[in-house]
């Protein structure tokens, strides 16, 4: 579970982030580089990345000590939480077919995860 959190707190972060980039005044390929490092001196980017890694870390040791068809289903946890960070931290407007979809999710997790 920390490593479902921590993967939310990232994206929140990578999406905090953009708000805050400025675009490239060059044209082409260079505005990409451009864009790259400008999103890499961000600090919420840089953090962002920062929690993945050690999402990735927590990760694997996870997948060490459980069956892979148990383990996958659990990380769709951080759809319907990405869904409610949206709207709790963000602000976002989620419409109701967005959360029947969550819903069915939870569902799904249920029934294809099991216990773990």
């Amino acid at each position: 579970m920390s490593a479902i959190i921590l993967e939310v707190m990232a994206t929140v972060l990578f999406k905090k982030g953009t708000s805050r980039l400025a675009n490239s005044i060059r044209q082409g390929w260079m505005s990409h580089i451009d864009n790259i490092i400008n999103a890499l001196r961000t600090k919420e980017i840089a953090l962002g990345i920062f929690l993945y890694a050690i999402e990735y870390v927590l990760w694997i040791a996870f997948l060490a000590s459980v069956d892979i068809s148990k383990a996958f289903p659990l990380s769709s946890v951080q759809i319907v939480l990405i869904l409610l960070a949206s709207r709790i931290i963000l602000k976002e407007h989620i419409n109701s077919y967005r959360w029947l979809g969550a819903s069915l999710i939870i569902v799904g997790i249920y029934l294809v995860g099991g216990n773990i």
